[in-house]
């Protein structure tokens, strides 16, 4: 028995179809034109050194699908597994990767704490409506303290209702309410893709914060609804979860860089002040809905290093005329001009308010301690039961 040789390697470039049958190959890839036509396979000894445009219009569409798929799909995976694969052609254009997702910070808190952050911030809505500010939202901002801007004034007139329906046994009012807030709550998401100016956009985000604050976090009106209503529930919460991330980011590009000269110092400062904290409330709120639903909390860099300013007792000072500094109007000047010195990031106002090195936590830093490190000012107290260095104290 004579046993043949290996074949000498061959330089041919035709398919093997077309060589079988003579015929001349224009060499395309994946397939010639010739096996193109004749739906049969078409392979290559040698891969051709030049590829050509695909052939079709699907085929384009489904290598793009292919390139922008940031998870392999079932039917991906399964084609994979039928079909061998095919020799990739030889190319020098560079490919650049798909950008890597954010980097996520994820962490649980105990139920003690969830349900103090879900009763903080369902707590906005009634303090708004009984004097018209919270923690995000100043009256003194307005030209009038006792007329808020359009978007805001609506929502007053809810969070009454809403205030109102708490202590009603109705369980039709309660629906009538929610329905109401629901068609509030798409107006303003249409408004604020059309807001002309920075202000009117802010006004909005709050009135939008006070109003999620209500939906995502209130309890359901009947213990036992249909499967098909909580889904569509769900998605909703969900969808109103991504639009807080989008306008977060949204509030944080298009603040002002520079602010009137016409503004005094305290309502130049309230106004900043106001735009960081209505930020950090709707990351704020997301997260406890996350807690809520997922019993997780999922936090990014950009969240953690916002800026926050640690005089947080400045927010509730009175006016210029009523700020006492022992300096006169000049010492008043300076209690709202320059914030340099006192800002840090929400990650680092956090870890301080953890090691005990703020004096006197308000119930604002109260939330950012709980929402960011999942724990309560007791337990900061009972770490401390002596008080810290006078280095260490921060005075708000």
């Amino acid at each position: 028995m004579v046993i043949e040789g290996p074949k000498p390697p061959t330089l041919r470039r035709s398919c093997q179809a077309c060589a079988r049958g003579k015929r001349r190959c224009d060499q395309r890839w994946p397939r010639c034109s010739r096996c193109q036509a004749r739906r049969i396979d078409c392979e290559y000894i040698n891969v051709p050194l030049t590829v050509n445009a695909l052939s079709s219009t699907s085929s384009f569409a489904k290598a793009r699908s292919l390139v922008h798929t940031t998870t392999p799909s079932a039917s991906i995976t399964q084609a994979n597994i039928s079909r061998p694969r095919k020799p990739r052609p030889y190319t020098t254009t560079p490919t650049i990767p798909p950008p890597l997702p954010p980097l996520e910070i994820t962490k649980g808190y105990s139920p003690t704490v969830i349900s103090f952050l879900i009763s903080g911030m369902r707590q906005y809505p009634l303090t708004f409506a009984s004097s018209l500010k919270t923690h995000f939202i100043h009256p003194d901002l307005w030209p009038s303290a006792s007329t808020p801007p359009p978007p805001l004034h609506d929502i007053y007139s809810l969070c009454k209702h809403y205030h109102s329906s708490l202590f009603s046994p109705s369980t039709h009012q309660r629906k009538e309410i929610q329905s109401l807030l629901h068609q509030k709550s798409r107006s303003l998401h249409r408004h604020l893709s059309r807001a002309s100016t920075f202000p009117d956009l802010l006004a909005s985000a709050q009135a939008l914060l006070l109003i999620q604050c209500i939906l995502l976090l209130s309890p359901p009106l009947h213990a036992s609804d249909p499967t098909e209503t909580q889904q569509h529930d769900t998605e909703y919460q969900e969808s109103i979860s991504e639009m807080l991330l989008n306008l977060g980011h949204r509030l944080w590009v298009q603040a002002p860089v520079q602010l009137p000269a016409t503004l005094s110092p305290r309502r130049a400062w309230l106004f900043a002040e106001s735009v960081r904290r209505t930020i950090i409330v709707g990351f704020m709120l997301r997260s406890v809905y996350s807690l809520r639903t997922r019993n997780y909390s999922v936090r990014t860099p950009f969240v953690d290093a916002l800026p926050f300013d640690v005089r947080t007792g400045l927010w509730d000072a009175a006016d210029e005329e009523g700020v006492d500094t022992g300096t006169g109007l000049q010492g008043r000047d300076e209690l709202w001009g320059s914030s340099e010195g006192a800002m840090v990031s929400l990650h680092g106002y956090s870890g301080m308010l953890e090691q005990g090195q703020v004096h006197g936590i308000g119930a604002f830093a109260g939330l950012i301690l709980a929402a960011c490190r999942g724990k309560q000012v007791a337990d900061v107290a009972r770490g401390f039961p002596t008080p810290p260095p006078a280095s260490l104290v921060v005075e708000v």
